[in-house]
């Protein structure tokens, strides 16, 4: 459970980020390639869970 928990939470706070980078760049008038951006979504979010459950399986 506590890994699910750990990934909706990674996943929000890269959610979040995204936006907050989509807002900015919109009012700037800059356009965003979607897929790039996706992929480097998805890419963030695996890093940043790999690194909150490292510790854990070096304590086990």
């Amino acid at each position: 459970m506590k890994h699910f928990l750990k990934g909706a939470a990674v996943t929000a706070v890269v959610l979040i980020v995204s936006l907050v980078i989509h807002v900015f760049c919109n009012m700037k008038g800059i356009q965003l390639n979607q897929v790039t951006t996706g992929t480097m979504s998805a890419i963030c979010a695996m890093f940043l869970y790999q690194g909150l459950i490292r510790n854990e399986k070096n304590n086990e």
